[in-house]
């Protein structure tokens, strides 16, 4: 993950947490340090909005929506240190995160007649610990005729980025969500806004990466351009927003539209509608780059209409088509190879034994919403392997606490050198908690598995599969170049009495712009060694 410096104002949408564990005080004066910075970031508002300031776009836009008949909010946007604020239950999971990936977090207030006895889902929490003001959260309710509108840039150049909206949570009666444990056996109860609703954390279509973003120029080159994004559910409202946004100067080749279709999501701003959220991917390390980008000004903005407009009169937007994976050309040739590999793992270690681990392809947003399940913020841009559990206690089918003296090895093929994935990793995850502290990259993987199988660095298929090592301190076996060793620490590892996980990724195939099939890949593999008595 990274170190977050900076909260800029942008436009639209999630929630995180703050919490208390441990140093009360360094938590309370970063509490405040966050708010403060976001109250400055109110302050400011859009006059010091760049070159949309500059140029008059920005404030003409507003002003356009003003005389149209909405009321604008203003949001924020955060980049947050996520796992520190899910160690010290600020949030209420780390939600299975990518450690190869910071997260933009759309931050909205509630809307303009939104009961204040029908809080958002956490918000009591962020008021609490000071994150957003009051109010705010990054769950947050969606009328039919409102919408969130985004203007920005795109980021630096990187593999992979991606905007995805979500369905957080849905009502559902005599649900009473367990609290978050964090320190020393400490629990923060669950806020009331939480209560009576199933997390679902379900992907509402495709996510808009950077191989289909609508930016100007070229395609293959969609980094640091001008960008808008509009989230709504009605025609006539899209309509409206990218009339006023042609008006103020925004050119439509700049404006992406994420549908948030009444199909799928339950609308309002009532006590048993559905919380969203709209969650930002960068798939890159904290370069200089990266957080200049991070730095920059951004403009979240809800509007909504003054006089709310009756069903009758709106005209819904229908699901847009998904795109396609798949291309007939498959990793399978390989398969012999995987086979051998594994075999060659197990050779290479014959005072201890080993027991493969099953794994199971992750559900997708539509079956999760349809199912009730949370799917932990899918993202249809990649498969997810984890290990095999019941799926509906989330109870995994084998024993994954790792002992000291006991070690994974994870194989398989590497994606990315294959052709199948812009870039792929296998994640280490606390099971608990859903923490990825560390994780193993693509370019880590590169000659891993050369000495299982006896090839030369230069042999072509060294680079094509991989063989990495997961260990507790002091339990790597092999060469510590390709062992990833995982402490104790909920910010750096995985406690030692809980299921520690290897889940696996990988993202964007070039041809077809979304995730590989999986009926294409080589399905990634584990082993786990035990000292034999």
């Amino acid at each position: 993950m990274f170190k977050r410096k900076s909260v800029l104002t942008i436009v639209a949408v999630l929630v995180l947490v703050l919490s208390s564990t441990g140093g009360a005080h360094e938590a309370e004066e970063k509490a405040n340090g966050r708010l403060g910075a976001f109250k400055k970031a109110l302050t400011k508002g859009g006059d010091h909005e760049g070159e949309e300031q500059a140029n008059g776009r920005l404030g003409a836009f507003k002003k356009a929506l003003t005389n149209m008949g909405f009321t604008v909010q203003e949001g924020l946007m955060d980049y947050p240190e996520l796992l520190d604020m899910c160690c010290r239950c600020q949030i209420p999971s780390c939600f299975a995160n990518n450690p190869a990936s910071p997260y933009g977090w759309f931050v909205l207030p509630p809307a303009p007649n939104q009961a204040s006895t029908v809080p958002n889902p956490y918000s009591e929490w962020f008021t609490e610990d000071q994150t957003y003001p009051e109010g705010w959260s990054m769950f947050w309710r969606l009328r039919t005729d409102e919408a969130i509108v985004f203007l920005g840039t795109t980021p630096p150049e990187m593999d992979y980025f991606g905007f995805t909206a979500y369905l957080f949570d849905r009502y559902r009666a005599g649900i009473d969500p367990p609290g978050c444990p964090f320190g020393y056996n400490q629990i923060r109860p669950t806020p009331a806004s939480a209560v009576d609703r199933v997390p679902l954390f379900a992907s509402l279509g495709d996510t808009v990466n950077n191989r289909v973003i609508h930016v100007l120029g070229k395609k293959k080159k969609p980094f640091l351009k001008n960008v808008v994004f509009v989230l709504a559910a009605d025609r006539k409202i899209e309509r409206r927003i990218r009339k006023a946004l042609h008006r103020s100067g925004y050119r439509d080749k700049i404006i992406n539209t994420v549908v948030v279709s009444p199909d799928l999501v339950r609308l309002g701003v009532e006590s048993d509608k559905d919380s969203l959220m709209f969650v930002q991917r960068l798939a890159s390390e904290m370069t200089p780059a990266l957080q200049q980008y991070i730095d920059s000004p951004k403009t979240v903005l809800r509007v909504s209409p003054r006089e709310p407009i009756p069903p009758s009169a709106l005209d819904p937007m229908p699901l847009p088509k998904l795109r396609v994976r798949g291309t007939g050309s498959t990793e399978v040739s390989l398969l012999p190879l995987v086979e051998q590999l594994g075999q060659a793992i197990v050779a290479a270690y014959p005072e201890y034994d080993a027991t493969p681990i099953l794994t199971v392809n992750w559900y997708e947003g539509y079956n999760c919403i349809e199912n009730r399940q949370n799917c932990l913020g899918d993202n249809r841009d990649t498969p997810y392997i984890p290990p095999s559990f019941n799926p509906f206690t989330y109870t995994p089918h084998q024993n994954l606490v790792l002992e000291t003296g006991e070690f994974y090895v994870a194989y398989g093929v590497n994606h990315k050198a294959s052709g199948k994935a812009t870039y792929s990793n296998v994640s280490i995850l606390g099971w608990k908690k859903k923490a990825s502290p560390v994780m193993i990259s693509n370019e880590d993987m590169a000659g891993s598995a050369s000495s299982y199988l006896g090839l030369s660095p230069d042999d072509p298929t060294a680079n094509l599969l991989y063989a990495y090592v997961v260990a507790r301190p002091g339990s790597c076996v092999g060469d510590p170049k390709y062992c990833r060793e995982v402490g104790y620490d909920c910010m750096s590892g995985v406690a030692d009495d809980e299921p520690l996980a290897l889940v696996f990724r990988a993202y964007m195939e070039p041809a077809t712009r979304v995730a590989p099939a999986y009926s294409e890949i080589v399905i990634d593999r584990i082993i786990k060694f035990t000292p034999k008595p």
